[in-house]
């Protein structure tokens, strides 16, 4: 029999392709960063970028039309005190609004992420940190949404999108 993987007494290294999506995203957010107006698109590897951020519970810089397709979407998380957000990427179905994940969340709590299709999300972005995502949409009406209940300073609060932390936009 021929050679087999790990016949060279080397492990196989499957995680490079990780790395490499890593690194491509690492270079894309470096890149959008230099001299780009916060919520602008710019372009990055083909893809266009979208700067979100989030201070005193509100998102701020997405724009509120972007094109389909594939984009990338990041999060700042620019609050005065530490705490943890997020956004859920929401499709909304006709006639619906950024006031009906509201009043879902408010009912349902952060349950309420259930009740509207998902596109992704960017999770876990601390205060001072900034996450991205990839993300593929075709025309339609979206919103940003934050499940969070975190407080600043630390403890359990409402969850955010109850709050008003939730942006709507269009995709053409």
């Amino acid at each position: 029999m021929g050679w087999q993987p790990g016949d060279d007494g080397r492990r196989p290294r499957p995680g490079w392709l990780g790395v490499l999506g890593i690194a491509v995203v690492a270079l894309a957010l470096a890149g959008c960063s230099k001299g780009q107006a916060k919520g602008q698109e710019a372009s990055t590897a083909g893809l266009p970028v979208y700067k979100a951020s989030v201070q005193k519970f509100k998102y701020g810089g997405m724009p509120t039309s972007i094109k389909s397709g594939e984009s990338i979407i990041t999060l700042t998380n620019r609050e005065s005190g530490e705490i943890t957000h997020e956004f859920v990427l929401l499709a909304l179905p006709s006639g619906k609004s950024t006031d009906d994940i509201v009043a879902d969340a408010k009912k349902k709590g952060a349950d309420a992420e259930g009740d509207f299709l998902s596109f992704g999300e960017v999770a876990d972005v601390d205060t001072g940190s900034t996450h991205a995502g990839v993300f593929s949409l075709p025309p339609g009406t979206y919103a940003l949404a934050c499940f969070e209940d975190g407080k600043l300073g630390g403890g359990k609060g409402p969850v955010h999108a109850t709050i008003g932390m939730v942006h709507q936009f269009t995709v053409t």
